[in-house]
């Protein structure tokens, strides 16, 4: 299947330019069209949290401040997209016949719910890494959304934007289920890549599904890739990956999310959070 639809939340935080600009490279690479979302959150739905032992009065305040803030960011966003189509001269359309080509929306309510549902509409959805301390919850929660409840890959950009995306792919396989549902969400990727390489840490994979099957398998599709195995010394499982798909000359990295419990790797961690807080190339994960 390829990809024609691309999902694009902005947060009114710096590293939107980033996830714009992976989202770019993406439909530029497919011809797709881009749908750039806004959630413009609803302070009235903070009164359960915020109601219990305060005045109408203070109640209404409260909300009235929200309501500004909400009303303030909500125009910073719609700022960043237009002087970003200005810049780039992308085409506002309504879908991929004419693409690559963007379309601009917004919403009201929870940021992770509606992505959430948007997101299945849509072929993969590209968002920003979380990270600095506006918004970083609201985009972490919106990631994990996504990642479990869209349905769709989710593609989370750099800090930076990437200077190319999809050239060569870096595929982190343990013959897991995740990694499996990855590279098959990824495989418009692999087949339009120059190059693709399987990593493996150390022996992980079931003897059904060893990166030597991985690799017959995706031949089959008209993908040729190459087998590259490292061993874990003093670094972490996500530093090793990464200094790999470096040393490969990656520029897009493949991975299965949450292999472990997603409550254990909130609580402690987990390879998950640690590719994500320091990959500097585009990460397409699936779980």
């Amino acid at each position: 299947m390829a990809i024609k639809v691309i999902l694009t939340p902005l947060f009114g935080v710096p590293s939107d330019e980033a996830a714009l600009a992976t989202a770019l490279a993406v439909a530029k690479k497919f011809a797709a069209h881009m749908d750039i979302m806004h959630i413009r959150a609803d302070p009235r739905t903070m009164i359960p949290y915020i109601g219990e032992g305060m005045s109408g009065a203070l109640i209404e305040e409260m909300i009235a401040s929200a309501e500004q803030q909400a009303e303030e960011r909500s125009q910073k966003v719609r700022k960043t997209f237009d002087d970003w189509r200005a810049r780039t001269g992308l085409a506002t359309g309504d879908s991929a016949a004419d693409g690559p080509n963007c379309a601009w929306m917004e919403d009201t309510g929870r940021p992770d719910a509606c992505v959430a549902r948007r997101g299945r509409v849509a072929d993969v959805v590209v968002i920003a890494r979380p990270e600095g301390e506006n918004a970083v919850t609201t985009i972490t929660e919106t990631l994990e959304s996504a990642l479990m409840d869209s349905g769709s890959p989710l593609l989370v950009a750099p800090s930076s934007a990437p200077d190319t995306v999809g050239g060569h792919v870096a595929v982190a396989w343990n013959g897991g289920l995740e990694a499996a549902r990855a590279v098959t969400a990824a495989m418009p990727f692999l087949k339009g890549a120059e190059n693709v390489t399987i990593l493996t840490i150390g022996d992980p994979c079931p003897r059904e599904a060893t990166p030597e099957a991985l690799a017959g398998y995706l031949a089959s599709h008209g993908v040729k890739a190459r087998i590259s195995n490292s061993e874990v010394g003093g670094e972490s499982m996500s530093a090793t990956l990464l200094a790999a798909a470096g040393e490969a000359g990656a520029d897009m990295m493949v991975m299965g999310a949450y292999t472990h419990s997603r409550l254990r790797e909130l609580v402690f961690g987990g390879v998950t959070y640690e590719v994500l807080a320091a990959a500097d190339m585009p990460v397409l994960m699936a779980h």
